[in-house]
């Protein structure tokens, strides 16, 4: 198995949570981390999920920035917004069906903020507080460049408030197979 040299790319994502407690807030994402308190401290100290329009973007980054620019000479941020009226369907184990549907007020408001950055960060000294709970991913796809699977592994530390960090570590490059699981086996 070949393995890629290690690296951790640092990114978060800053989500729409639904508490009126967050809106409230001075600072809708008080768990920033220090040095990385973009909302805090940075730029985007005048934006909200929910409540902020492309408009409003534009003040704070210049005309051109809808939906990608530079935020500094570091980072990259990206906007994405509610364009559409998003619905969302869950089935239970008995088969009833649940339809979420969102409310008209957020179209048109901004939905997520991403920043990456330009070059590799590094959070191996970084430790997170209590306030963030921790889950580990790994993603497979196929690489089209060579042909083969590259299996990708990254932990995601997210609060309650939905900023949520993304660290990403290894991407193995092999000749990983997939399998199609079959319902009710055990695959160890």
């Amino acid at each position: 198995m070949k393995v890629t040299k290690n690296f951790i790319v640092f990114t978060f994502l800053l989500t729409l949570v639904f508490a009126q407690v967050s809106q409230a807030q001075n600072n809708p994402y008080p768990n920033e981390l220090t040095g990385y308190d973009f909302f805090g401290k940075g730029k985007l100290k005048g934006l909200k999920p929910g409540v902020s329009t492309k408009e409003n973007v534009k003040k704070i980054f210049g005309g051109k920035c809808e939906n990608k620019c530079d935020y500094d000479t570091d980072w990259t941020i990206n906007f994405s917004y509610y364009e559409n009226n998003w619905t969302k369907e869950d089935t239970n184990p008995k088969g009833e069906k649940t339809v979420y549907y969102l409310d008209s007020k957020y179209l048109g408001k901004l939905r997520k903020i991403e920043m990456r950055p330009k070059k590799q960060v590094s959070f191996s000294n970084v430790s997170f507080p209590n306030t963030f709970q921790k889950l580990s991913r790994s993603l497979i796809t196929k690489n089209t460049r060579s042909g083969k699977n590259r299996m990708i592994t990254y932990e995601l530390f997210q609060d309650s408030y939905g900023l949520t960090y993304e660290l990403f570590g290894t991407t193995d490059y092999d000749d990983i197979k997939t399998i199609k699981l079959k319902t009710g086996a055990i695959y160890i």
